[in-house]
């Protein structure tokens, strides 16, 4: 049975206003498979929030001998990953399971931690903490911070110890008109490797006065993939030019233009969809801001249903 609630309804009358021609989001609470039997392979955009294999945006899936794991300097091991980071994952089906080829743990920032008048930065990017934000950002300090992007700075789910190796921003890159090149507002100074607007990268450098300075640049989340088809994305939406408006802050991959997306806009979802060049989501589940209260809502998965709210896009 479909519900409604007054929060949805008073979102839903705010996408009007938006988008008139648009009809009304369809909004549910019984969704078991989110992905509404998808298959090829899968990517996952997420945090992780338990383990039993690796639970991240409600998805069980399972490591074997042969899945890499790596971070932007490397290869690693599944002894590095710890709960509250920041994961994309690469997963393809084996009969009704999930499981990860490949598993990358992404830092949105690695750099020294500084205060100022509005807060903590990270390479002159804010840099967001609650209570459930696991490790501390010590002001002088480097740090590497795993979190998610919205517009404004990222919002961090877990702040560790850095790697070696050199400072680094990784998100959309934009490329405005008199601004020049650069990464949830921090300005890259340097070769940016020809890589289009609104692209995922990794900008590897330093923060100077003048900006972040970068040595080089890695592009792309899912490089030498070829049978990419359904997505599941964790994140906020940040407005854009042109339909459908929006895209996910700090993802790289863009909506198709047909989607309605303004009730979503500045709450926290989980996307589902299928993957074609361009990110069809077909449900967008909101999720809850803090880190405990969104692993609670989705230790178990979606077997039994989602007990949140659900917009059909």
């Amino acid at each position: 049975m479909k519900t409604y609630n007054r929060r949805t309804l008073v979102s839903l009358m705010g996408s009007a206003a938006l988008t008139a021609c648009a009809a009304p989001q369809t909004v549910s609470q019984s969704v078991t498979d989110p992905f509404e039997g998808g298959i090829g392979g899968t990517g996952i955009v997420g945090q992780l929030t338990d383990f039993g294999s690796l639970v991240v945006n409600g998805l069980r899936v399972e490591l074997t001998s042969r899945t890499r794991i790596a971070t932007a300097y490397g290869d690693t091991t599944d002894s590095a990953l710890t709960r509250g980071q920041s994961l994309t994952l690469y997963a393809t089906r084996s009969r009704d399971r999930l499981v990860a080829q490949r598993v990358t743990i992404d830092y949105a920032l690695v750099g020294v931690v500084r205060r100022t008048a509005g807060g903590l930065t990270v390479n002159g990017v804010p840099v967001e903490t609650d209570t459930g934000t696991a490790g501390r950002a010590v002001p002088g300090r480097r740090a590497a911070i795993s979190g998610t992007w919205r517009a404004g700075g990222v919002v961090a789910t877990r702040i560790d110890q850095p790697p070696d190796g050199p400072d680094l921003i990784a998100g959309t890159l934009e490329r405005r008109s008199g601004t020049g090149p650069s990464v949830g507002g921090a300005a890259l100074v340097g070769p940016t490797g020809g890589t289009a607007p609104g692209s995922y990268i990794t900008a590897f450098g330093r923060a100077t006065e003048r900006g972040f300075e970068t040595d080089r640049v890695a592009s792309g989340r899912f490089n030498g993939i070829g049978d990419l088809r359904q997505l599941s994305v964790d994140g906020y939406l940040e407005p854009v030019e042109g339909n459908p408006g929006f895209r996910v802050a700090g993802l790289g991959h863009s909506f198709a233009r047909d989607l309605r997306l303004a009730p979503l806009s500045g709450r926290r979802a989980i996307y589902f969809g299928r993957y074609a060049g361009v990110f069809r989501a077909q449900l967008g589940l909101v999720v809850p801001d803090t880190f405990p209260a969104r692993r609670a809502l989705l230790r178990d998965g979606y077997a039994d249903g989602f007990r949140g709210e659900v917009l059909r896009l």
